[in-house]
């Protein structure tokens, strides 16, 4: 499964979500968002997103980091199965 994650060097979210990819062996795509066009081009592929960071798994926007640690026992466990 593909994990992409849009982030910011400043972001604090954004180090965490990288943090809790890299924690569980989780290779993911980091997206650099720091400029006012790389965002613009985030918020092309994600309409309606205003802040980093942005995951994207397999296609499937999950959200920004709230939403990832809502559901992280259940995104790591579906990521880890299907890397088996």
């Amino acid at each position: 499964m593909a994990v992409e994650i849009f982030t910011k060097d400043n972001c604090m979210f954004c180090k965490k979500a990288k943090a809790l990819f890299t924690e569980n062996n989780i290779p993911f795509e980091e997206i650099d968002a720091s400029t006012v066009d790389r965002f613009k081009a985030m918020q092309e592929r994600i309409p309606g997103a205003k802040t980093v960071p942005q995951v994207i798994i397999d296609g499937h926007l999950i959200g920004g980091f709230d939403v990832l640690d809502t559901y992280k026992d259940q995104i790591l466990a579906k990521l880890k199965k299907s890397d088996s």
